[in-house]
């Protein structure tokens, strides 16, 4: 038995090494290939995951990422099983903890009085970005034989992937539209409000995924409990926090010992990331719903820069963390075909679902082909409702690596094309008289 020291030893170093990973695997995605950081970061995780060199034994010393075992006793007998998570609990851990800061800071970021004057478009445009993706994810997950409809329980993997395939990544279009000027554009304004629809209303939708799942129930009346429970909890704990916002912002800033508001600030985004799993939510929704309620407050501004700073250390080990789960044999030798048509329908469903709403709520073509390339890519979501998946033994190593390469190939698309039709000279509204106008994305 290895002692307590020893066992911690051997964290630290892994930990180095997926930092070093992580950051290498930015550098080289950002600086050279021109991609999104976050894809690095994922490939990184990949390359030193189990499945790759982490696997390898080194010398006497044995694998240094191995796939952890569990203990199952069956007749009796205790049988040593590999676990469900192919990475050791305490990353993992980490793992969990930065989803809820990448969601808070997400929350924390979204301009709320903006997200709130441009809802009506952005919410028509959101359907349309959940609908059809939900669909066609549910389609190719049983087209594949990767779930049947001949019971719930084997329903839900399609469910699953429906649910991963309607995020939309509020982070990497933020970054992409900053880069080229165009936040606070019409199209750039609805984006961002139907980027954070989409994500809202993916998760509430992997609620009642994860409620139906754990019931087995697939009445009416179920989901419709589930759902209540889902939205009553993200409406409650947003109305209620922010018309509390001012008072919490006031309390928190009034300590003065350093690091004490930020310190408070990941307290309160843990505490409501905590409750939501107790009313058996996603924490996401918790932390999510106290960032946006925070957003228009001082603390904001206090905790932003710091916030920041803890992210660039933490958000990366989540990334690399689900790069590590992702087994690339098992997508080629049984799912290859599968991740192929998935990403298809990813890019399809995306640019059709949003695209034609576009149209009917005052952009012209140009517009509405800019807000269908800018609602492509999946991103951060997607990656925790497919580790959401897989971490509860609901979708295997195949469906969870091709969630993974269909979220891959939509971030790395998004930015090629955006780019380029944002650059395209011309208004992408139909009319002054429709219902966004120049001058009003500019007050916003």
């Amino acid at each position: 038995m290895e002692s307590p020291a020893e066992l911690v030893a051997e964290l630290v170093l892994a930990l180095a090494v997926i930092l070093i990973a992580a950051k290498i695997g930015a550098e080289i995605a950002q600086r050279f290939l021109k991609i999104p950081a976050l894809l690095g970061e994922l490939a990184a995780g990949i390359a030193i995951g189990p499945f790759a060199l982490g696997g390898i034994e080194i010398g006497g010393y044995g694998p240094f990422f191995h796939i952890p075992e569990e203990i199952e006793v069956i007749g009796g007998v205790i049988h040593h099983v590999e676990s469900v998570i192919p990475v050791a609990p305490e990353f993992f851990f980490l793992s969990q903890v930065a989803a809820v800061l990448l969601l808070f800071q997400a929350g924390l970021e979204t301009d709320r009085p903006q997200f709130i004057k441009y809802a009506r478009p952005a919410t028509i445009i959101a359907m349309g970005g959940v609908i059809a993706p939900f669909a066609l994810g549910i389609l190719a997950t049983l087209m594949f034989d990767f779930a049947n409809t001949d019971s719930i329980k084997e329903f839900v993997p399609a469910l699953f992937v429906g649910a991963a395939m309607t995020a939309t990544s509020v982070g990497i279009t933020a970054r992409v539209l900053a880069d080229v000027n165009k936040l606070h554009i019409p199209e750039g304004v609805t984006i961002m409000g139907a980027a954070v629809v989409d994500d809202v209303l993916g998760v509430l939708i992997l609620t009642v995924v994860i409620g139906i799942n754990d019931t087995g129930d697939v009445s009416a009346g179920s989901i419709a409990v589930i759902a209540a429970k889902a939205i009553g909890f993200w409406l409650g704990l947003t109305i209620v926090g922010t018309l509390v916002s001012r008072h919490i912002s006031k309390a928190l800033t009034w300590f003065k010992t350093t690091g004490a508001v930020l310190g408070l600030a990941l307290g309160l985004a843990f505490l409501a990331a905590g409750f939501a799993e107790l009313f058996g939510l996603a924490m996401i929704i918790g932390s999510y719903s106290i960032g946006l309620a925070l957003s228009d407050t001082d603390l904001k501004h206090r905790i932003e820069d710091p916030m920041g700073t803890v992210n660039m250390f933490i958000v990366p080990v989540f990334f690399v963390v689900v790069g590590m789960q992702v087994d690339i044999a098992a997508i080629f030798e049984g799912a290859l075909m599968f991740g192929i048509v998935l990403s298809i329908f990813g890019v399809v469903s995306k640019l059709v679902g949003t695209g034609i709403p576009a149209l009917f709520v005052g952009f012209n073509r140009l517009g509405a082909t800019r807000i269908a390339w800018g609602m492509l890519p999946r991103g951060e979501v997607a990656l925790v409702v497919a580790g959401i998946g897989l971490s509860t033994g609901v979708i295997g190593a195949e469906i969870f690596g091709v969630v993974i390469m269909m979220t891959l190939v939509t971030t790395v698309l998004a930015p090629l094309f955006l780019v380029p039709a944002t650059q395209k000279p011309g208004s992408g509204l139909r009319s002054e008289e429709n219902n966004l106008s120049e001058p009003e994305a500019d007050e916003a």
